[in-house]
This record gives C-alpha cells, structure tokens and sequence, in this order.
C-alpha cells in the first residue's frame, strides 16, 4: 500500500497536528480516564489482530510473502482504527490516534509475532508504506538492505521524505501515483558499497527491498510519541522546502 502526501493536504495537516497530544473541541485531561491506559488499549489492539501463519518465497524459503507482510500489516491498522473510533464514542469529535495511544511505541515483534526459526528470513519492507510511515528514522538507521534473492544492496543512512518526481523509475507504485515535486512519500536512503553513492531503496516488485527479521524485530514499527510528531514535520517542511527552491527558476 501506498501512501502519497500532496502538498496542499500535508500543509493542512501540519496545522491540525502542531500538537497532536492536544485534541480539538471539550476534551480535557480529565477525559483521558474514561478513554482508557494507553498501554492497555496497545495490548487490547496486539490480541484482537488476525495473524495467518507466516508463508514464504523463493530459494529455500528465503523471504516472507509480502502478501503474508501486507495483510498483517493490515489487521493492525484495522484494529487500531476500530479503537480509535471505540475511544471516540460520546466525544464531540473522532480521536486521534496519537490522543488514543499516548506515547505507545510498537515493536515488529509485537505485531508479526514471528518464531526464533524466521530470523534469517527477509521482510519486504517497502510492500505496505504506512507501516514505514509509522515508523521513526533510527529503526532503519545502520541497517542492511538486501534484494529478493538475499543480495546486499547496502547500508541504510536514513529514513527521509521525498517528492516523488525525485523516485526512481524502478518503484513498484509508479503506475498509480504521479509524479510530482508537491506530492510527497517516505523513503529509505543507503550507500551502495560498491560505488558509495547514496541511493534511494526501490524496485519494481514489492519485495524487491528487504532486511533481515532478526534486524528489525525489536525495533519500533508504530510509534505514536511526541518525538515522532516532530520528527515527521521536520522531514516534511525539509522536503518541501527542497521542492519549492528547485521550482523556482535561476533565471
């Protein structure tokens, strides 16, 4: 899944969530007890989810199904809506999920609940974009990247935001989103060993980029904190600001 960020919607929405801890309309801090503990409502949200028994592809089963990934992928982002929209009965208006899960933070492990003997797997980490846009930077920082068939691509550097027109032609989601310098998505940056340039993690199937699960699995795949907020509107205002200076003629 895909997840495009237009300009003039992202703008708004840096509006709307300046502080994403402070709802609009009557809530108060004295509600957030009839809301219900954050820490609670995140194990309500891990047991109600539909995990399929994980399956696998290629060589020796070396990687995980990015339908098997996606689909679980999506069971916890179906849950966490539903309690979303559960915390928000009898609110003046629906909650936020950074309201709802007040500085929660949610491991790999905690959503895909994976086996020790999966550790050496690959995760098509780029097949369900939310699930990277959840993310903060420094769970893919110093990680390595790997193709389908297990070859080493190179070393994350960084988890940024990026316009699409600046996304190789080698993107599984070209087909469906244009290409923009005002239409903005996450991305994964690593150095290439063999040239040492920095280039941006893409491929023309869904799982064409991929770590390995032992890497990953206790890193954070949800974090709904403060720091995260403002981690978010920083790489947005420095990709926008990218796009701006590079639409405007030098002469």
């Amino acid at each position: 899944m895909f997840r495009p960020i237009t300009a003039a919607v992202a703008l708004l929405a840096i509006g709307a969530i300046a502080n994403p801890f402070e709802p609009r309309g009557r809530i108060s801090a004295a509600q957030l007890q009839s809301i219900g503990d954050p820490e609670q409502l995140k194990q309500t949200l891990l047991e109600r989810m539909k995990r399929e028994p994980p399956t696998y592809r290629g060589d020796n089963n070396i990687r995980l199904k990015w339908e098997w990934y996606d689909g679980i992928s999506r069971s916890y982002l179906f849950e966490k809506n539903s309690l979303v929209q559960e915390a928000s009965v009898g609110q003046p208006n629906v909650l936020r999920s950074q309201w709802v899960f007040r500085n929660v933070k949610v491991t790999f492990q905690d959503i895909f609940r994976l086996a020790s003997q999966d550790d050496e797997k690959l995760v098509p980490i780029l097949s369900y974009y939310t699930m990277l846009s959840n993310s903060p930077s420094s769970t893919f920082e110093g990680l390595s990247l790997y193709g389908k068939d297990g070859e080493l691509k190179g070393t994350i550097t960084r988890k940024y935001t990026v316009a699409t027109s600046d996304y190789p032609t080698t993107w599984a989601n070209a087909g469906s989103t244009a290409r923009s310098r005002y239409v903005f998505v996450d991305a994964l940056e690593y150095k290439d060993p063999k040239t040492g340039k920095l280039e941006i993690a893409s491929g023309n199937t869904s799982d064409a980029v991929n770590v390995r699960w032992k890497d990953i699995k206790n890193r954070i795949a949800d974090d709904m904190s403060e720091e995260k907020a403002t981690e978010d509107r920083r790489l947005f205002r420095e990709a926008f600001a990218k796009s701006l200076k590079e639409s405007i003629p030098e002469r």
